[in-house]
């Protein structure tokens, strides 16, 4: 029985050996991150772009040069398109309103622009299936103006029947990326049930594939 027990204390003694390193590999990752989020420097779009993806909010709110937040990646993204969650879209709206004095066309053109796949921000988050930033990047959008007018006539009835079925085709064609794929049909592929009431609620057509 002796010898049983020291054999497991053997073990259990080289396990808690082997796992120390680990263990000290994942503090020194974590504290690597954490100097890199703080000391991150902005000075080129480039720069601009990574701190959007990885949330580097503190270099994002110390940006000067409002030129910056025009930048866009290989693929046409833009900083709205890669901010990391809705702390890193707020922080980089933040920007906008602090040094352009036109805040809201800007920001309402960052929200329109489309990727090379045919991608506004809202569509390219809700294909990713990222929660939690939809709200910000529907709100002034050419989708959204599209939504409310067509809504207006909708419930007006009668002979603006047509003019309504014009304005649903231009909620499509705002609604989707270049697969045709609208952004309505990316939130329930993607389960994401708060979206999806939404546009259910609002332009249920959206869901309905194009024959």
């Amino acid at each position: 029985m002796k010898s049983i027990f020291s054999i497991l204390l053997v073990c259990v003694v080289a396990l808690s050996a082997a796992a120390a390193p680990a263990s000290d590999a994942v503090g020194t990752s974590r504290r690597d991150a954490l100097i890199k989020r703080y000391t991150f420097k902005i000075s080129s779009e480039d720069d601009l772009l990574k701190a959007a993806e990885k949330g580097y909010i503190y270099a994002i709110n110390s940006v000067t040069d409002v030129s910056l937040l025009q930048a866009t990646d290989k693929f046409g993204n833009n900083v709205f398109h890669l901010a990391k969650d809705a702390v890193t879209l707020q922080a980089l709206a933040a920007v906008a309103r602090r040094l352009d004095e036109n805040y809201l066309t800007r920001l309402n053109s960052l929200r329109n622009q489309r990727n090379y796949m045919g991608e506004t921000p809202l569509l390219y988050h809700v294909n990713m299936g990222k929660q939690g930033t939809w709200k910000s990047l529907y709100s002034g959008t050419r989708l959204q103006e599209n939504i409310l007018a067509a809504n207006a006539v909708s419930d007006r009835g009668g002979a603006l029947v047509k003019t309504a079925d014009v304005r649903k085709s231009l909620v499509r064609q705002e609604a989707s990326d270049d697969s045709g794929r609208t952004v309505a049909q990316a939130a329930l592929a993607n389960n994401m049930s708060d979206v999806v009431t939404f546009f259910q609620t609002n332009a249920p057509y959206l869901f309905e594939q194009m024959l």
